[in-house]
């Protein structure tokens, strides 16, 4: 790794924005739960039948879990994998497939590209013959196929039926327009709720990334537990709808979930969402049927794998990696080695279960004050530093919400 790389990663480490390209470059102490995605990669690019391809943690505040779907992110480009990243929050909602489902194609990359889009997908499949009679077979709702067939013509509209596709639905109207040009007759289809088709588009996208010749799909939700920041209503209908991606036939695709730790007690118990949510939406008849999918996403939500926190060994390694990373951005030569850098960082904490974040932060102080003035920083300055942590941590206690609600940096 050359000087720029190093101290972008470093740097990137400093302000705690995760991006693919750090996790590619800092790994540590996810290894087992990484191979446990990259079995369900496995199973998604050879199309396995009747195999789950989900998968949710959850971890404290702090403890890296952006940075381990980042990780994954990389290990999916490199096999060949479409990656979309979400974050959930009030302009990305679970509640609403409709609104969720146009920022998951703002989010969505190709291997190899830094540009979100779905136009290498689309031009790619639809150049394949055989996809209008295959499309069919998956028995998507007319609205859908009405756009596959729109695109399939390829005389009218192409770039508007590409918007459609990415999120930019067309009205009725629109979609009946383009059908007249393209075919020179009327479209007779009922109107439909957008509500209703987000799940449709996305078992079409399943089918258009394989076809485009990519190994699959792999779809990353971050904080999940802002889920809790939503009414009743709106949080059974989330926990409906990550039961339709987990239960949804997407032969190629894996979603992973990534929630705090303590969304369980503070959401599903505290609310008796468990029992509460299935009950809400059975009292309403057109979303009665969401009922079992609000269970099975809820169940889900209670059974995901804990991050345990970093082993001594984990964070000798991540120490160690800053140790050479640092030196390489600033071109210096520490006058200690790794092991010693670890005795230091470790003699400024007061903890051993101190959070990933402390840790990163500590390692980058030592190593900072060392490389400007060639000496052990001094107490106040990494008290400060504590302490910085703990306010942070404390955010939640003075609101309404539950702390886990507090939008979190990567460390």
């Amino acid at each position: 790794m050359n000087m720029p790389e190093a101290r972008m990663v470093i740097e990137g480490l400093r302000s705690g924005v995760p991006y693919r390209e750090l996790a590619k470059t800092v790994a540590f102490g996810r290894g087992r739960y990484i191979e446990v995605v990259e079995h369900l990669l496995e199973g998604a690019a050879q199309g396995r039948h009747g195999k789950e391809r989900y998968y949710l943690v959850r971890a404290n505040y702090g403890e890296g879990k952006t940075h381990f779907l980042h990780s994954l992110w990389g290990r999916a480009e490199d096999r060949n994998f479409v990656v979309t990243m979400a974050a959930i929050s009030r302009e990305t909602p679970l509640d609403r497939l409709d609104y969720l489902y146009p920022k998951l194609m703002e989010n969505t990359f190709v291997p190899g590209s830094s540009l979100a889009g779905l136009d290498a997908i689309v031009g790619r499949a639809f150049a394949e013959p055989g996809i209008l009679a295959e499309t069919r077979m998956l028995e998507l709702s007319p609205r859908v196929m009405t756009v596959v067939e729109n695109i399939v013509a390829q005389n009218e509209g192409y770039e508007e039926l590409l918007a459609d596709l990415s999120g930019s639905f067309l009205s009725l109207s629109d979609l009946k327009r383009v059908h007249r040009l393209n075919y020179g007759k009327p479209l007779k289809l009922e109107r439909s709720s957008l509500r209703d088709e987000g799940m449709q588009y996305v078992r079409l996208l399943d089918y258009l990334i394989h076809k485009a010749g990519y190994a699959g799909w792999l779809i990353l939700f971050d904080e999940v537990e802002l889920i809790g920041k939503l009414g009743k209503g709106q949080r059974s209908r989330a926990y409906a709808n990550i039961g339709q991606f987990l239960t949804a036939n997407l032969e190629h695709t894996v979603t992973v979930w990534a929630l705090a730790a303590n969304f369980h007690a503070d959401v599903l118990n505290a609310r008796q969402d468990r029992e509460v949510a299935p009950l809400w939406l059975q009292s309403r008849p057109k979303e009665a049927e969401l009922a079992p999918l609000c269970v099975q996403g809820i169940d889900a939500l209670m059974e995901a794998k804990r991050l345990n926190p970093l082993s001594e060994a984990d964070i000798r390694e991540l120490i160690a990696q800053m140790y050479l990373l640092h030196q390489e951005a600033y071109a210096w030569h520490a006058p200690f080695s790794a092991a010693e850098l670890y005795e230091k960082v470790w003699k400024f904490s007061p903890l051993r279960d101190t959070k990933l974040r402390t840790w990163v932060r500590l390692t980058l102080t030592v190593l900072d004050v060392w490389f400007q003035y060639n000496c052990d920083p001094v107490i106040s300055q990494v008290d400060a530093l504590l302490e910085a942590n703990l306010e942070e941590d404390d955010l939640g206690a003075t609101m309404t919400e539950p702390p886990l609600i507090v939008r979190s940096p990567l460390f």
